[in-house]
């Protein structure tokens, strides 16, 4: 976990390509990542990217959002 000194908050460690992301880069691929299944429980978004695409992100979105959490 990354933590904020200021204010003592974390995040998830995130390695992309060898590359550790700092806390902000961190907290903003959290942030994508719920913001991406709030959009994916509006039916009319699924319907508008297909359903099979939309089930596909759900799984793995939830999958990696469960990897986020754990401590």
């Amino acid at each position: 976990m990354i933590t904020d000194e200021s204010t003592g908050w974390t995040e998830p460690t995130i390695i992309i390509n060898d590359e550790l992301l700092n806390f902000a880069q961190a907290m903003s691929i959290r942030v994508a990542i719920g913001s991406m299944l709030i959009s994916l429980s509006d039916p009319n978004y699924c319907n508008e990217i297909g359903s099979v695409l939309a089930s596909n992100y759900k799984d793995r979105l939830s999958e990696v959002e469960i990897l986020m959490h754990r401590k």
